[in-house]
């Protein structure tokens, strides 16, 4: 048995798997200043008789999200060793920063060691502020991060959290290793917190399994490595709504994935029946960063968004100004549409009611309710069209993605959330499409979070030339012969990932996609002394294999 839990912006849902049989499911409010005891009060819903079926709990938490809407984020300080070649100045924009010596080049080798004088100056200017994060980053910590650990080595156990680049992403691009830096190290604490009153609300409800949380690209991480790496559950919400699509309403070729919710709508495509993926990574908080994640967009379009009407024109979201009138609010809402039209029965009818005579429109609450609706629909097709447009409309590199690149044509809606039965006619209408609206749709994000499985990543820089390799995600750095090849490679990183996974908790043996293989000839004085190789490989987002069968 799984039990799923998903914790939204208004209400938190949780599933109780055999399989994949619901047994049992649940809604509650959610506190967002209380998050931890929003999940035990669903747990102690959805808790078996005998806990020891329990295999695992499943969270897809807004705790990162929201700290980071809010601005919420903890103080630290930033140690960037940035080399010549740019003003780093940019960098700052973070919070307290300081700028240390020392050179790595672009193929990893060591310039010059960083001066352990400024490292020192740092740390007690940090101490004095009362800092107690820090997050460390030299430039091409990826090819070579012996300075970032010898940074963080220096330092020692003054700070209580210490983040390097090179652990956070394989990846090129030092300003986007920075900002996901910052942001890992920023909700440490936070986290760190989270993860203590979870563990304590479950030993309290005697559950000793593991306890994993859902990450921005569609799979699942255990609390223990996720402490390490925070960041990796933003936007966990919005691939719980997809993998809970995928897992209700199977794989269809293109279609739009709608998460309806009480706050926002959540808008996610699939293409040729899998969902689209940021690989290299999202922007947060207006910054580039190089976590991975599925690719969805979010809008202030919810069942109680507040709704205005002005110059002949509804104004829906993107605030949300408590429950729906009809549930005792005070400002009219989606919702109170939908109780007037007899699409959702909650409340009182007649507040409702109230509720669309409050707009002023100068028609009947029959008719305003309907137009509000039409309108909401509307926007949310806006909304899609726009994000196609987006996705379709970027520059691409290589031969094989220009290939294989073609737009969308969405055969039909796949609808989750609250409000999904009540507006499906409304969104074929305004979409023009099928809509399905799977079983159990209001608890989808729920069963999504349960399903899915843990995921890995790694990358791996080999320059026989050097006679080294490197794989940072696990601070590897090996010398290699000169024979070393592209097959060499992918069984090293092959076996890394495996040995991730397998740190994880994963016992049955995973499928390992290469993502990425780039190979060139090192030449010295008109000979090839060498070859660089590039390898990134992952194991890849997706629905679990269901060990129990469906009754």
């Amino acid at each position: 048995m799984i039990i799923g839990i998903d914790v939204g912006g208004t209400h938190a849902d949780g599933v109780l798997l055999e399989g994949t049989k619901l047994v049992a499911k649940h809604k509650v409010i959610v506190d967002q200043d209380h998050l931890s005891e929003t999940v035990i009060a669903l747990l102690r819903d959805l808790i078996p008789e005998d806990r020891r079926q329990l295999e695992r709990i499943h969270l897809s938490s807004t705790l990162a999200t929201n700290a980071i809407v809010t601005g919420n984020l903890e103080p630290i300080g930033m140690l960037i060793q940035a080399g010549p070649g740019i003003n780093p100045d940019f960098l700052a924009q973070n919070g307290p920063t300081w700028f240390l010596d020392g050179v790595i080049d672009h193929r990893g080798h060591i310039i010059r060691d960083p001066d352990t004088r400024l490292i020192d100056e740092a740390a007690a200017a940090m101490r004095q502020a009362g800092i107690d994060s820090v997050g460390i980053v030299t430039k091409f910590s990826y090819r070579n991060s012996i300075h970032e650990r010898f940074i963080a080595d220096r330092l020692g156990s003054r700070f209580s959290h210490i983040c390097m680049g090179h652990q956070i992403s394989g990846l090129p691009n030092f300003p986007r290793r920075v900002y996901s830096t910052w942001l890992n190290a920023s909700l440490t604490q936070q986290f760190h917190r989270f993860k203590e009153a979870i563990e304590q609300g479950l030993a309290h409800l005697g559950i000793d399994c593991p306890c994993h949380i859902l990450k921005a690209d569609g799979g699942t991480i255990p609390f223990a490595r996720a402490i390490e790496f925070p960041c990796e559950s933003v936007h966990s919400g919005p691939s719980a709504s997809v993998m809970g699509c995928l897992a209700l309403a199977g794989q269809p070729s293109d279609s739009i994935l709608l998460d309806i919710g009480g706050t926002t709508t959540d808008i996610s495509l699939l293409v040729d029946g899998v969902p689209l993926l940021e690989p290299y990574g999202i922007n947060i908080a207006g910054r580039p960063t190089l976590i991975r994640a599925l690719n969805t967009i979010s809008v202030g379009l919810g069942g109680d968004s507040a709704v205005g009407f002005a110059d002949r024109e509804f104004h829906i979201g993107p605030r949300r100004n408590g429950p729906p009138m009809a549930q005792g609010g005070t400002t009219p809402t989606p919702t109170d549409a939908m109780v007037v039209l007899g699409l959702l029965a909650v409340g009182s009818a007649e507040k409702a009611v109230a509720a669309m005579n409050s707009l002023g429109t100068g028609w009947d609450p029959e008719e305003t309710a309907g137009r509000l609706l039409a309108t909401f629909a509307e926007r949310v097709r806006q909304a899609v069209a726009a994000m196609i447009d987006s996705v379709f409309s970027r520059p691409v590199y290589t031969v094989s993605a220009l290939l294989h690149r073609r737009r969308i044509i969405p055969e039909r809606l796949i609808v989750i959330g609250g409000p999904a039965a009540a507006l499906k006619q409304i969104l074929e209408s305004c979409f023009t499409l099928p809509c399905t609206v799977p079983t159990d749709y209001e608890v989808a994000n729920a069963v999504g979070a349960a399903r899915t499985q843990l995921t890995a990543q790694a990358t791996l820089y080999a320059d026989t030339a050097d006679g080294r390799v490197s794989i940072p995600e696990i601070s590897c750095l090996e010398d290699i012969p000169n024979r070393f090849g592209m097959a060499e490679a992918e069984t090293k990183l092959e076996q890394v990932i495996r040995g991730i996974a397998s740190e994880m908790g994963m016992t049955d043996r995973p499928e390992i996609d290469f993502l990425e293989r780039l190979e060139m000839n090192v030449i010295r004085g008109f000979e090839t002394s060498g070859k660089i190789l590039n390898l990134k490989a992952q194991i890849r987002p997706g629905l679990a294999a269901v060990k129990g069968v469906q009754r």
